[in-house]
Parts: structure tokens; C-alpha cells; sequence
């Protein structure tokens, strides 16, 4: 009878312990996310220039031409 109570009392431990766990987790998930999406933006803008940049020449060199 002791082993079952025991037995019973872990449980809720381990619950509680995932319970604490798994907020952290997905915190943490959240952060790293919010990371990697700034650096994507960042990496995006930078190419959006450099395509502005290059349409721009074009234009320029096709207006030459005329």
C-alpha cells in the first residue's frame, strides 16, 4: 500500500514540473522566432535595395540609349 502511494505522489510532481516547463519552452521558441524573423527582415530590405538599386541602372542605361 505504500508503494501506491508513493507512486501517486509522483505523478503530480511530474505534472507540475511539465507544467512549468512547457511556458518556458514555447517562451523561449517565441524568442528565437522573433530572432531569426528580424534577421530575415533585415536580409530581405538589404536585397530590396540592392534590386532597387540595379533597376534603377537599367533604367538609366536604357534612357541612355534612347
Amino acid at each position: 500500500m505504500s508503494q501506491q502511494s508513493v507512486e501517486k505522489k509522483s505523478v503530480p510532481w511530474l505534472l507540475m514540473g511539465l507544467g512549468l516547463l512547457i511556458p518556458f519552452l514555447i517562451i523561449g521558441i517565441l524568442f528565437l522566432a522573433a530572432k531569426s524573423d528580424a534577421k530575415n527582415k533585415k536580409q530581405y530590405e538589404q536585397q530590396r535595395i540592392e534590386m532597387e538599386k540595379r533597376i534603377a541602372e537599367k533604367e538609366a542605361a536604357n534612357s541612355d540609349k534612347k
